[in-house]
């Protein structure tokens, strides 16, 4: 074994050499000297890379919706399916796909100003997109994609002269790089392996499916193409166990313990192998990448034709992101609601104000005039506005100079009236004289493309409002900047609590429904269960773009259509809302003074057939079941349906988790929807279909993993004859003389979480003492109902019907 004890000396002996060259420094030349060290490091990854990759220095990494990261002192990457360095005379541009690693190399300060750099640095490649779309020969036939990675990501490698022995920086750089190779306090190379404890599988999610929420629209799907490879991918090995120690005789310190580069060479090359090989190269993407940069030239064409044109318009259509993080960003019911009114006005009211400010002659009475346009006949109209619902403004301009005037003051209203909302909009050029063919319905079609392409390739990003002497607030650390209700908050708080309903949906809410959350609590005081439940209408889109093809080529009549089926859906949500809120709220007694408690629940968004409330955890099936049942059952001129996803979170829960559980859900019954639709006759009776979940204690995995490790049966999407079947179940369970007592149910409901086996053994012990076994239509549901026993209680004591 002395070969082995020799060639760890021989890596260690070579790190000494490293250092030595490191230390070599030019006078008054600090540039030549940075590029000396970038060449050392540089010849020391040749040494431990495989050959495979390839290295290069000061390039800098691109996406195919043309972001582009800051300089890359180091790329390591893989040429064997993306051979395209894109060169621009000495600029070398390598796409993400092909790459596996970026280092970083930082001399011997390290102060606040370079903490910032770095981030920043790294910021840059957390915000390029990979993308899954290419064209590939497998084994056995030709396929779009691999399902094994859906978004990678670069190991993040920093290289300092630095000790870090005490510096306060420690931390911040931790979280931003995945290795840090530094010298310590006595002049030796050291490595600092972050998230050593992370199994192989953690490392396997991180760096092949990477932060796939900035996917926005496609987030759901890429999710559902990484669960199989997550899976198969389950390993309990940890990089911790992949240090080389060092004998004690071969190092001057003593924090010193493992080789650093033999540890390293082994651990980097291990995630190495985790990435395999680089994404397959989208060419379809980059391809369209350098198209639309044609098509920017092309815009600007069409603005001059424009302007000379009194044929020519604009189709534009606004809409507000980040609604549901901006609603659910504290867990103070005040706040949420502020934040609900907030954004009911956004477009309703402050970008009607913003219009008629900035265009002279424009028309904004579009639902009292729904049977009118005005901007074809009428060339002193600069603007109309066709529709605003569903959180969206369609608005015809006459040229693109006023619709860019707009954007400007409505982007900056929209910062303005909620500190941290966005607006994105796009527009497609149209003209009445050379339609071509294309309808009113074919251009909303393509318009609403563009904008859900604008808004899955945006960069969201926070304003950065901290300094180190701000104190911050709890939720989002953003700076504490004024005191209300004897507590610090940041402006965003601060216009929340100050918001007003005015004349926007909630106004009707105020009397009877609750503004606290400690109002949603069965008692004040204790931590006890809340619902958030988020209800989507089935098919609206599809419904809509049916009706419009039927008008043909009359963009007139076409417009007006869109406006009456806009106002039908959201009117129609709303009664349904408000009348399920008027059968469950107690009658007033008029002959008394004495204040009547307020409803346990508060509508949040009610916007076309998007629906989102919160309310006590009884609450939430029960109601959901009677808005489903009224919208079902109600008068409406096709048959309507929706699906519900609810999930029951304690009190102090992060609301914006709960509300994510709650829209996937939501989604998760959808699907079922979708795979049971009826697919010819559209008068056939639609069904509604509900998904919950209850979380208990931590949520540290993934809701859809907790589900599949709770217990052997199969989770279950209710309809609404199951739903109803479940809630009566609910009730039932909570009655000793028609069901078991109390204990023998919980131990039920702990026998289905080990297992078919145990389950059997109390049904038999049950048997045997005279209790008759609970006879249900679905396994599933009697499960479902045992975990839910407890928001059955007091059922119809506490919610008199009107």
């Amino acid at each position: 074994m002395q070969e082995l004890r020799n060639l760890n000396k021989y890596y260690q002996r070579l790190a000494k050499t490293i250092l030595s060259q490191l230390q070599l420094e030019t006078p008054n030349h600090h540039v030549t000297s940075g590029t000396s060290r970038e060449l050392i490091w540089l010849e020391l990854f040749k040494r431990l890379v495989p050959k495979k990759f390839k290295l290069a220095r000061s390039v800098f990494i691109i996406d195919s919706d043309g972001h582009i990261s800051a300089e890359v002192d180091i790329a390591i990457y893989d040429e064997q399916y993306t051979p395209y360095v894109f060169n621009y005379g000495e600029m070398q541009f390598i796409p993400i796909e092909a790459v596996a690693a970026v280092v970083q190399s930082k001399s011997r300060s390290m102060d606040q100003s370079i903490l910032d750099n770095v981030t920043k640095w790294v910021e840059t490649f957390q915000c390029l997109k990979p993308k899954i779309n290419s064209h590939i020969r497998t084994l056995k036939a030709q396929n779009d994609d691999s399902l094994s990675q859906t978004a990678t990501r670069p190991i993040f490698i920093l290289c300092t002269m630095h000790s870090l022995k005490n510096t306060k920086f420690l931390p911040d750089i931790k979280r931003t790089f995945d290795f840090i190779l530094h010298l310590n306090e006595k002049d030796e190379l050291d490595l600092i392996t972050i998230n050593e404890e992370k199994t192989l599988s953690d490392w396997y999610e991180e760096l092949n499916h990477y932060d796939l929420k900035r996917y926005d629209t496609n987030y759901k799907e890429l999710r559902e193409l990484s669960k199989k490879s997550i899976e198969e991918a389950k390993t309990t090995r940890k990089l911790k166990k992949l240090q080389v120690k060092l004998p004690r005789n071969l190092s001057n310190s003593e924090s010193v313990k493992q080789n650093p580069l033999l540890t390293f060479m082994f651990q980097f090359n291990q995630l190495l192998m985790i990435i395999n090989n680089p994404m397959f190269f989208p060419h379809q993407a980059y391809v369209d990448m350098f198209n639309n940069a044609i098509k920017i030239h092309k815009k600007k064409e069409c603005v001059k034709r424009m302007e000379a044109s009194k044929g020519d318009f604009l189709l534009a259509v606004y809409d507000i992101t980040g609604i549901q993080d901006y609603i659910f960003a504290s867990n103070y019911l005040k706040e949420n609601i502020g934040a609900s009114y907030i954004v009911g006005k956004m477009v309703g009211k402050h970008f009607v104000d913003v219009l008629k400010d900035r265009v002279e002659k424009v028309k904004t009475c579009w639902a009292k005039e729904r049977d009118k346009i005005f901007i074809f006949d009428d060339d002193i109209i600069k603007a109309e506005v066709v529709y605003i619902g569903g959180g969206n403004a369609l608005v015809i301009y006459r040229d693109w100079k006023l619709y860019n005037e707009v954007n400007r003051q409505f982007a900056e209203k929209v910062l303005k009236e909620s500190a941290s909302l966005t607006m994105v909009t796009e527009a497609i050029p149209f003209s009445l004289k050379e339609k071509d063919g294309k309808s009113y319905a074919a251009l909303y079609k393509k318009l609403m493309q563009k904008l859900s392409d604008t808004k899955a390739k945006m960069m969201r990003t926070k304003l950065n409002q901290t300094l180190p002497i701000f104190a911050q607030e709890s939720f989002k650390g953003d700076p504490v900047t004024d005191f209300i209700d004897n507590k610090n908050v940041s402006t965003e708080q601060q216009l929340k609590r100050k918001a007003k309903h005015g004349n926007t949906v909630f106004k009707e809410y105020e009397k009877n429904c609750v503004e606290e959350t400690e109002d949603l609590k069965r008692k004040k005081g204790e931590d006890s269960y809340i619902g958030v439940v988020h209800i989507d209408g089935n098919g609206m889109g599809q419904w809509i773009d049916g009706e419009l093809a039927d008008t043909g080529e009359d963009f007139t009549s076409a417009i007006q259509k869109h406006r009456e089926l806009s106002l039908q859906i959201t009117d129609y949500f709303r009664k349904t809302f408000r009348d399920t809120v008027d059968k469950f709220v107690k009658e007033t007694d008029k002959s008394t003074d004495e204040k009547e408690d307020k409803f346990p629940l508060r509508p949040l968004i009610l916007d076309g057939d998007d629906v989102t409330f919160i309310c006590q955890g009884d609450l939430a099936i029960p109601f959901t079941l009677e808005f489903l049942n009224q919208l079902k059952n109600g008068d409406f001129n096709t048959q309507i349906s929706a699906c519900a996803g609810v999930a029951f979170v304690h009190s102090h829960f992060p609301f914006n988790l709960a509300y994510d559980i709650a829209e996937q859900c939501c989604q998760n019954a959808k699907r079922v929807y979708y795979e049971n639709k009826p697919k010819n006759d559209k008068d056939e009776i639609q069904e509604c279909y509900f998904d919950f979940y209850l979380v208990r204690g931590s949520y540290v995995q993934m809701m859809e993993e907790q589900r599949d490790n709770q217990t052997y049966l199969d989770p279950k999407i209710y309809n609404i004859e199951e739903l109803e079947e479940l809630d009566k179940l609910m009730q039932r369970l909570n009655n000793d003389d028609e069901t078991w007592p109390h204990s023998r149910l919980i131990s039920l409901y702990e026998a289905y979480l080990q297992g078919m086996e145990a389950v059997e053994l109390v049904n038999l012990e049950a048997e045997s003492r005279g209790y008759v076994k609970i006879e249900v239509s679905d396994e599933r549901l009697l499960f479902d109902a045992l975990q839910l026993r407890d928001f059955g209680k007091n059922r119809g004591e506490e919610y008199a019907e009107v």
